[in-house]
């Protein structure tokens, strides 16, 4: 096999969103198919390049998850490097995003096994509404919004998930319900296509209810979105989505940085297939 496109069992065939990757690949003369990333069968020394696409059970099993990239990328080319999956596939790396002066959501920390007191700090940054997040998740699991009248109930949430690990706290930002967030997606580093996303979170309103391809007219955003990709190895990866949003003031933020398992939207631009079949092939 040429190119192992690395996905989950709940999901062998991959998401609708990133399956074309593997036609396109095909087009281009390689043996490409999906495969399951835990499969105990997989003979991966005999595998030219394994590339990370749809592992979305990998925040439920982080350390099995790095423990196997770290496997893998000593048996072949693995894409993203498990080094950058270890980093990614915990928020704090936003910390060092924002220590470089990227312009992340305001967000307070917490520890594993601590506590805040959610109404208090709600009060002094002038937020009228929280969300809270573990510090390893994905899909809006565990992710919660506490708004005016709540956040009382916010500080015992807060205890509850600090019992599994780190916990994020932020302002809610209510562009998400007219807006979303829009995804900026680059391959070897060159930006490929723009696609807005509505908020995960079913609890929280959404002006559009599905994903779609938009062509970026915000340079300035789109500067930020490269910014943040340099920041985050930029070249050195495959792939890579990132993701800003409106804050209550109107300025750009910082969600996250997708570089382990993003849905990248190939359905949505009808070359980004082909692209990032050939950003696939430079790599070889």
């Amino acid at each position: 096999m040429d190119i192992a496109v690395v996905t989950y069992a709940g999901m062998p065939q991959l998401y609708p969103f990133d399956a074309p990757l593997v036609p396109a690949l095909r087009a281009l003369g390689l043996d490409a198919r999906p495969v399951i990333w835990d499969d105990p069968s997989v003979d991966w020394s005999g595998v030219r390049a394994a590339v990370v696409r749809n592992a979305w059970d990998s925040h439920l099993r982080r350390d099995e998850f790095v423990a196997w990239a770290d496997r893998v990328g000593a048996l072949t080319r693995l894409f993203n490097p498990a080094d950058v999956l270890r980093w990614n596939t915990h928020k704090g790396y936003l910390r060092g995003m924002e220590a470089q002066g990227l312009p992340l959501t305001p967000t307070v920390w917490v520890s594993p096994g601590g506590t805040l007191d959610v109404e208090a700090v709600a009060r002094e940054q002038g937020w009228d509404a929280v969300v809270l997040k573990p510090a390893v998740a994905a899909g809006g699991l565990k992710v919660f919004i506490f708004r005016r009248g709540e956040l009382r109930d916010a500080s015992a949430k807060v205890t509850e998930l600090a019992k599994e690990g780190d916990v994020m706290v932020q302002p809610y930002l209510t562009a998400f319900e007219t807006e979303g967030e829009r995804s900026y997606i680059f391959f070897n580093g060159v930006f490929s296509h723009a696609v807005r996303r509505p908020p995960t979170l079913a609890s929280a309103p959404r002006g559009f209810a599905e994903p779609h391809a938009f062509t970026p007219d915000d340079r300035d955003e789109l500067k930020v979105a490269e910014a943040v990709l340099e920041a985050s190895g930029g070249r050195q990866l495959l792939y890579a989505r990132v993701d800003v949003a409106t804050d209550n003031a109107g300025r750009t933020r910082l969600q996250e940085v997708e570089v382990t398992e993003p849905c990248l939207f190939l359905t949505l631009d009808p070359g980004a297939p082909e692209r990032m079949a050939k950003a696939v092939i430079a790599r070889l």
